[in-house]
């Protein structure tokens, strides 16, 4: 009788299970609905390794809005590639490959999404934005090389979109030589839509130096290339902070060194520099806290401090600048954690007072307003007069509760309008362009007691 009993709880179950994935899309339905609250729905994305609070490199994740049909591309630090309708029901799902999925586009129609992966290959995938599909695929490998037994992985780290669907990447490989010397190798390469290559910078060598950041102008006709190697190397080739490129050739058209700042080698551009609407101007910030604002002749007009080193106690303590925007209001520019100089992984004495902020600059560099969050500016997002952020750790002052979510700044004056809160820090963040619909993909964490804090899933939150 018991096993009669034990087989029907079974049956049961499984047909509730079935039941409930039907209506949800999930595979865990009941954490489905275990995380749903007022401010949203929530969706758990599977499991993953859970990182120290305090490590440097943290829990990925990428997501972009799809206005056509109101639904959501989620990619993942396994590879898993998702599509949820506005209500965060599962429409597909794709697993891409074994590595880790750190970059997103979508084509000018959004009938493609473009992901970028590292891994052994470090794929750059086109999929079909509305059924899944792999319509075509490109192995960074070809281009940067690849060494598996060192862990010497290539990684398609940053994506971008013309106005006719040609697609760019940065690509690169983290080297570490036999004498204890780091380098990198690092490519450009434009595709067409159907995934043809277009060409290649450097043409018939790599690039000594990290490349983490492009851009697009179509109005002049060109793509702008950031590097991000800290240190300079006797005989290095590619010293410039900034390459501009014709985007139709590849060809390079001129280059650009920004002046240093002590106590750093070189000056880096890790999540900028971007180009305004119009293509005539760009704006992007340095890692040693300045911003910048140039023309699109490469021409600088004007440079600020954000948040230059200090010297405390004999260290060096430095609130890295990342982002560079321009938006109707004016230029927009944020800063993120305060770290140790000297070795990025030791706790700062004091926190640098630029850090984990947003700056606004109108068109002529006069400062507007200074939006200062609890924990580092992840990502930012824009919509009509909003720009959406996703917050993450605050690795200093360890706070918990009040640092991580996600928040919505009105533009204009800097006036926090909602804040989203979530027990893990927000890694990623996307909104609609009439600000209505919001999209964030929070991380677990250990902190340094050893709690888990927070869950690998995607949040979908409305403001009206």
């Amino acid at each position: 009788m018991k096993i009669v009993k034990g087989g029907i709880a079974l049956v049961v179950l499984f047909f509730t299970w079935c039941f409930l994935f039907w209506i949800t899309g999930d595979r865990t339905p009941w954490q489905f609905f275990s995380h749903k609250n007022t401010e949203g729905v929530e969706v758990y994305l599977g499991d993953i390794p859970i990182q120290n609070y305090d490590r440097m490199g943290f829990t990925r994740g990428v997501v972009r809005y799809v206005a056509k049909n109101n639904s959501w591309i989620v990619g993942t630090e396994r590879g898993e590639l998702f599509c949820f309708d506005g209500k965060g029901k599962q429409v597909w799902k794709r697993s891409l490959g074994i590595g880790k999925l750190v970059t997103i586009a979508l084509s000018k129609k959004e009938d493609l999404v473009y992901v970028g992966e590292q891994s052994p290959t470090g794929q750059l995938f086109a999929v079909d934005s509305n059924t899944g599909d792999m319509v075509w695929k490109y192995a960074a490998k070809a281009l940067v090389g690849a060494d598996p037994g060192s862990r010497s992985y290539p990684s398609v780290v940053h994506i971008a979109v013309d106005n006719e669907d040609n697609v760019y990447i940065t690509a690169y490989r983290y080297l570490l030589n036999q004498d204890g010397s780091r380098g990198y190798n690092g490519k450009i390469c434009s595709f067409s839509k159907d995934g043809a290559v277009n060409w290649q910078f450097p043409e018939k060598e790599v690039m000594d130096t990290w490349v983490n950041w492009c851009d697009v102008s179509n109005s002049a006709g060109e793509v702008v290339v950031a590097t991000s190697a800290y240190e300079t190397r006797p005989g290095m080739k590619y010293p410039k902070t900034m390459y501009f490129l014709n985007m139709k050739t590849g060809k390079l058209r001129h280059s650009l060194s920004l002046p240093v700042v002590v106590p750093f080698e070189n000056t880096v551009m890790r999540g900028s520099p971007n180009y305004s609407s119009d293509g005539k101007y760009l704006a992007g910030s340095s890692s040693d806290g300045r911003a910048f604002f140039l023309n699109s002749g490469g021409e600088v007009l004007w440079t600020r401090e954000l948040s230059l080193p200090q010297k405390v106690e004999g260290a060096w303590l430095n609130a890295s600048g990342r982002d560079g925007f321009v938006v109707p209001e004016g230029v927009v520019f944020t800063t993120i954690n305060t770290f140790n100089r000297e070795n990025w992984q030791l706790p700062t004495p004091v926190l640098h007072p630029g850090n984990n902020s947003l700056f606004l600059f109108d068109f002529m560099g006069n400062f507007k307003y200074k939006y200062k969050a609890d924990g580092t500016m992840e990502e930012i997002a824009f919509a009509k007069g909003i720009v959406a952020c996703a917050i993450g750790r605050n690795v200093r002052t360890h706070d918990y509760k009040l640092a991580h979510g996600a928040i919505l700044i009105k533009l204009s004056d800097g006036s926090l309008l909602k804040r989203f809160p979530t027990e893990g820090p927000v890694q990623a963040i996307d909104i609609s362009q009439d600000g209505k619909h919001i999209g964030g993909i929070e991380a677990p964490a250990v902190t340094p007691e050893g709690k888990v804090i927070g869950a690998y899933r995607f949040h979908i939150w409305q403001y009206e």
